[in-house]
């Protein structure tokens, strides 16, 4: 902890590329942390306590997926929106991308995870409806991902940029055969699409239907893949 030289206020200052990042900055990713947080513990205990009360383990397997879901993307505002506020930091035309693209997608992914956590309970479409917010958290962290990735690119700031592509060609290539499966399944592409903007489901998934384990293998490959690919960074350590 250091003391910056202009506005007097403590500062963070990273030891790799020297980025700075001041405490009034710091208090807002806190914040931010902690109203993602309660999104995705109050997802997360909703779709626990559906499993619990139901009368048979089906709703298991999209609980499973869930947790390592939770493991995951917990750690993204510490991750994601701290990657992006050093970006920033040396380049002050930058700093609103923050606040008009970061936070936002930020808070939408707790609320992708949150309501694609409520689909574990409900009528026998609950599984479209999980898997369905599953892919649109996917995409839109594929989206954060790419642009947090072009900004280290167009910077010249290449600090853990390897780790960003990695993150971002493994959910691509998730919903990539997720698009793959759902076409198989129906015949038709636009059925895959559906799954982003329909209110109807545009077709039934349970553990009795081929494809739930289809999604299901496809999603949990997703996570696998994440977690051993990139556990340094969610711990914190260097690759």
């Amino acid at each position: 902890m250091e003391h910056c030289k202009v506005c007097g206020s403590h500062k963070h200052v990273c030891r790799v590329c020297g980025a700075e990042l001041h405490r009034r900055f710091d208090d807002f990713i806190l914040r931010a942390e902690i109203i993602y947080a309660i999104f995705m513990a109050w997802g997360y205990a909703a779709a626990a306590e559906a499993v619990i009360r139901a009368d048979n383990w089906k709703g298991f397997p999209l609980l499973a997926i869930s947790t390592f879901v939770l493991i995951r993307f917990f750690f993204a505002p510490t991750r994601n929106l701290h990657a992006a506020a050093l970006l920033s930091e040396r380049h002050k035309s930058w700093r609103w991308v923050v606040f008009t693209l970061d936070f936002p997608i930020l808070i939408f992914h707790s609320f992708a995870y949150y309501t694609m956590c409520i689909a574990v309970r409900g009528s026998e479409e609950n599984a479209y409806r999980f898997f369905q917010w599953f892919i649109i958290l996917l995409s839109a962290n594929v989206v954060w991902l790419f642009f947090i990735a072009l900004r280290m690119h167009l910077l010249h700031r290449h600090t853990h940029y390897g780790t960003f592509i990695k993150w971002c060609v493994n959910n691509f290539v998730s919903v990539v055969l997720f698009f793959i499966a759902s076409y198989i399944w129906s015949g038709s592409a636009a059925s895959f699409f559906g799954l982003f903007f329909a209110k109807e489901a545009a077709f039934v998934i349970h553990a009795g239907v081929p494809l739930y384990w289809v999604f299901f293998w496809i999603a949990l490959a997703n996570c696998i893949a994440d977690v051993i690919l990139t556990a340094s960074d969610y711990l914190g350590f260097d690759s």
